[in-house]
């Protein structure tokens, strides 16, 4: 890998190989980290088992946790493709565990849980991202409207 390589147009990837070797590395981590923490959350899910649940959500974020790591090495972002997926795909899972809570009789207290929990966990990745990548200042003002004015 040449990591004095010019910046491609999605961020950061060099020559073509790289951009192939970054593609394989992401999806391998989600394949294996990904597929296995939705395994685990829908088994907690559908048990009412909070220690299932919560180690799926502890794997989908470590498969996020390994995607930071890998874009990293590959001195890359997160392109818009990957923000736009993981945003809807946080933001429908959202939506279906409130509709369950609100409209599912048999939605226990281990379900209710398991969401508020694992969502929290996912949240607070992504606001350590924020941070890591941005800094505390960069953070903050990426959302502070006020000023810009």
């Amino acid at each position: 890998m040449n990591r004095d390589a010019p910046q491609g147009q999605h961020g950061g990837h060099g020559a073509p190989g790289e951009r192939g070797e970054h593609r394989l590395a992401v999806m391998t981590n989600w394949a294996f980290f990904g597929s296995f923490g939705l395994c685990f959350t829908l088994s907690g899910f559908s048990a009412s088992d909070l220690l299932a649940g919560l180690f799926g959500f502890a794997l989908m974020a470590t498969a996020f946790g390994a995607h930071v790591i890998i874009n990293h090495l590959f001195r890359t972002r997160f392109s818009k493709g990957e923000v736009a997926l993981g945003l809807t795909a946080f933001i429908v899972s959202v939506l279906g565990f409130v509709l369950s809570w609100l409209l599912v009789p048999h939605f226990d207290t281990a379900n209710i849980a398991i969401g508020l929990a694992g969502f929290g966990l996912l949240f607070a990745c992504f606001l350590f991202y924020l941070v890591a990548h941005h800094g505390v200042r960069g953070s903050i003002e990426m959302f502070d409207r006020v000023r810009r004015r």
